[in-house]
């Protein structure tokens, strides 16, 4: 994988472009319900990206200059994917109730709130935890841009696609730094790497899983991954967390997403990505 430059990094970093978008098309075209829900989803995970930076920022890692300088772009861009999302949603008629980011707080899970104190504590305790906090951002890093990549695959409208394929590509630059900080730091340091893999293995969960909701967790992974084939880019995401030092086990990427997808469909039945086709073949981006 080819080295990070932070430097290149935080030249390049910003809100992602939303100015030149045709925002009439995408409001004529909609969207469908599937991809309403699945964008709240994605959108409150991504406007509570400041939560996980009260975790990431602590202890050891407040003394790393290349950390602190990449997470204060992170976050800034994380919380521009969160707005721009929350702009389609506007657009297309289905916007925000105005109080929603206090209400999703309000209902973040206690095992969130349990979980951060740990890990703030831990970041204090030592330096080698911030090799648990790298790993963890890769994996999510590489889970949502998985998302986007999905779903601009099979949206009928092209200006969600176009926005959403601009997200992934900040998402897989976000990955590349928490990859090489992870691997940095477990190489040659065999506590390290055990404590990384205590941590996954025993705290891991689904990004968003904290504050989306095992509910909408359930929607979402059923819905973008509801089988072998749709889940290959979750498998291609894992097989770069397996290049790290000591992750070669990993697997739990897939396995919680269809474990969550199967519950889904015990409960509701099986699930389709639906699209707006119809939409969008009236405003002349498909054909018929």
């Amino acid at each position: 994988m080819a080295e990070f430059n932070i430097v290149r990094f935080l030249d390049l970093a910003g809100g992602v472009k939303t100015d030149d978008l045709d925002w009439d098309l995408c409001a004529r075209i909609g969207i469908s319900d599937v991809e309403e829900r699945v964008l709240r989803y994605m959108g409150d995970t991504e406007s509570h990206t400041i939560l996980y930076m009260r975790d990431l920022l602590a202890g050891h890692s407040t003394r790393d200059p290349e950390i602190t300088a990449f997470l204060s772009a992170w976050v800034y861009e994380e919380l521009c994917h969160g707005r721009a999302i929350s702009k389609v949603l506007e657009k297309v008629g289905r916007p925000d109730e105005s109080d929603r980011y206090t209400k999703v707080t309000a209902g973040s899970s206690a095992r969130e709130f349990i979980e951060a104190a740990l890990s703030h504590a831990a970041a204090y305790l030592s330096p080698r935890f911030i090799a648990v906090h790298m790993t963890w951002g890769a994996i999510n890093e590489a889970t949502a841009a998985a998302a986007y990549q999905i779903m601009e695959q099979n949206t009928a409208n092209p200006v969600l696609a176009t926005l959403i394929n601009r997200m992934a590509r900040q998402e897989r630059r976000h990955f590349s730094f928490y990859w090489h900080q992870a691997e940095k730091r477990m190489k040659d340091d065999r506590a390290a790497r055990a404590l990384v893999n205590f941590a996954i293995r025993r705290f891991w969960t689904l990004v968003g899983s904290g504050v989306g909701g095992d509910d909408n967790l359930a929607f979402v992974s059923a819905h973008l991954f509801p089988d072998a084939e749709s889940r290959q880019l979750l498998v291609k995401a894992e097989a770069s967390i397996r290049e790290l030092p000591g992750m070669e086990w990993f697997d739990m990427l897939t396995a919680q997403s269809q474990a969550k997808a199967d519950a889904w469909v015990a409960r509701h039945g099986p699930a389709r990505y639906v699209t707006n086709h119809d939409q969008a073949r009236a405003a002349g981006v498909v054909s018929a």
